[in-house]
């Protein structure tokens, strides 16, 4: 698979942030998150396990909290198909 990227940074307000992380959620549940910058988008489908990182952390005059969600693709997980037989090639 190739490496397909987008990403967004910036400043938003409080609602606009909550707004999106709600979209986020919403997608999620529906199975397949969509990440558009201009041009670009990149489609994410989660399978249903999916690896959480979540961290919390204060300075002085700044808070942060920090989110990450992974997942193996369905294709990762289907074995290769095999064959059996009784010692002879088939």
């Amino acid at each position: 698979m190739s490496k397909n990227k987008v990403k967004m940074e910036g400043m938003l307000e409080l609602r606009e942030v909550a707004a999106r992380l709600e979209d986020v959620l919403s997608n999620l549940k529906a199975g397949s998150i969509c990440m558009a910058v201009g041009e670009d988008c990149v489609t994410l489908r989660p399978t249903s396990i999916i690896s959480v990182s979540m961290k919390a952390s204060q300075k002085k005059d700044k808070e942060k909290f920090c989110l990450e969600l992974s997942w193996k693709t369905r294709d990762a997980d289907i074995a290769p198909e095999a064959r059996i037989s009784g010692g002879k090639a088939v």
